[in-house]
């Protein structure tokens, strides 16, 4: 998958989709957003992602 590329993904057992900001050998920086203040105290809105937890959606 390429920079820009829209994903989805599992993050402490909540559905999220974001897009691939940066790619790593195994993982994905990804930048999403969330509505739980609990999640962007934690995360900033950026997280880092294996690449077989990641799924490419349209």
């Amino acid at each position: 998958m390429e920079i820009g590329t829209k994903v989805a993904f599992k993050l402490e057992g909540q559905d999220f989709t974001g897009e691939i900001a940066k790619a790593y050998v195994n993982s994905y920086l990804i930048t999403f957003e969330s509505t739980d203040p609990e999640i962007v105290d934690k995360y900033h809105n950026k997280v880092i992602i294996s690449q077989k937890q990641v799924k490419a959606i349209d």
